[in-house]
């Protein structure tokens, strides 16, 4: 069943905002929250070990973990609650995403990842923020964990003085390196050589079939670094990610290459709040997209890349095999393009219901005077 879990890049235009008006934020648990939720099926299960009794069962009254419902049923009886009993909306654009307007009018958000819940509210706010607390409290037994320092294994620091928030997964990147042995590797300059190593002379064993387990769980592991806060190596492990059933040396070769560049730039991450909402004078959302036509020598598919910007901070990023093949570099472009656009679209939208009202104008960049020019009479 279908269960609703918050996205990575809801959270990133959450911070994003909070860096700009200098929000508060706060972290919440809620622990075994799956039990908390009531089955709608009837559901049996055999007696646990120590309980045994000859031709009897277990009918459960509660969302174990394990079951395939309990997810959304735990998100159904959350969500409920906090609109119904606190009050507040649910975002169309993000079903995972929570807003209200406070007594004084300013806005607050509420973001709930399964168990995780963080808050972002204005300092005016906090013994309102204190009051919706305590209903969870009351409710759910969530634990208070007090300011916003850690999410989804990612490090939240703040600047109050230059009201920036920066995101990153320094710890993250070190447990990963120990774990497959690279903690006192040498660094690489880039997370990739060229062509990816697709191309390599097999002369060192590059052909070779590779530990499918060991490259799979490696590919994992870059593969939440890339879409939580590295998109400097969304390309290389999109390339990755198409050789998971079938690995060569070569593969694991470029993951491990990934890993080296990673221990070079572990403390790399995304800052936001670069520039201030008040000197723009309104919220601004842009962004880039690329193509490289025929990238795959095998089904001469490209390769789309594009990264959406909130007031200069990427919020949403995305590299990924396109669908169709296209036929030239200013199609191939296109179709980025297009997807670029759907996102500055989904942005917009989610601003809108925020009720972010000043957002501007929004601007997309192509570097493809066919594609550009396609755009431009198209939009006459």
């Amino acid at each position: 069943m279908f269960a609703h879990t918050g996205k990575y890049k809801t959270l990133r235009v959450a911070l994003s905002v909070a860096a700009m008006q200098d929000m508060e934020l706060n972290q919440l648990d809620v622990p075994s929250a799956f039990v908390r939720a009531e089955l709608e099926e009837d559901v049996y299960m055999e007696m646990p070990p120590g309980f045994e009794q000859s031709g009897m069962v277990c009918k459960l009254l509660k969302s174990l973990y394990g079951l395939k419902q309990s997810p959304r049923n735990w998100y159904i009886l959350c969500s409920s609650f906090i609109k119904e009993k606190m009050g507040w909306q649910a975002c169309v654009s993000d079903p995972c995403l929570f807003f209200k307007k406070s007594r004084s009018g300013r806005l607050m958000m509420l973001f709930l990842f399964v168990d995780d819940m963080q808050a972002a509210f204005d300092r005016a706010d906090e013994a309102e923020w204190t009051e919706s607390k305590a209903q969870l409290k009351q409710r759910f037994d969530v634990k208070d964990l007090g300011e916003s320092k850690w999410m989804l294994g990612m490090r939240i620091t703040r600047d109050r003085e230059m009201k920036t928030i920066e995101l990153d997964q320094e710890l993250y990147v070190t447990k990963a390196l120990e774990k497959y042995g690279l903690s006192e590797c040498k660094t690489a300059p880039t997370p990739a050589q060229q062509n990816n190593g697709a191309h390599e002379d097999d002369r060192d064993g590059g052909g070779k079939s590779a530990n499918q387990h060991l490259y799979q769980e490696k590919v994992g592991t870059l593969l939440y670094a890339a879409i939580s806060t590295r998109p400097d190596i969304g390309y290389a492990v999109n390339y990755l990610t198409r050789h998971m059933q079938t690995p060569l040396q070569r593969h694991m070769k470029a993951a491990d290459r990934i890993l080296r560049y990673l221990a070079g730039t572990r403390g790399h991450g995304i800052l936001f709040g670069r520039i201030n909402q008040e000197a723009m004078g309104c919220m601004n959302v842009s962004a880039y997209s690329d193509a490289d036509w025929a990238a795959d020598k095998n089904d001469r598919k490209s390769v789309t890349g594009w990264i959406a910007m909130l007031n200069g901070d990427p919020v949403s990023w995305a590299s990924k095999k396109q669908k169709v093949v296209a036929l030239s570099s200013c199609e191939a472009e296109l179709y980025a393009a297009s997807a670029a656009m759907q996102e500055i679209q989904w942005l917009r939208g989610l601003l809108s219901e925020l009720g972010m009202g000043s957002v501007g104008a929004s601007t997309l960049c192509v570097d493809n005077q066919s594609a550009i020019k396609i755009s431009k009479s198209a939009a006459r």
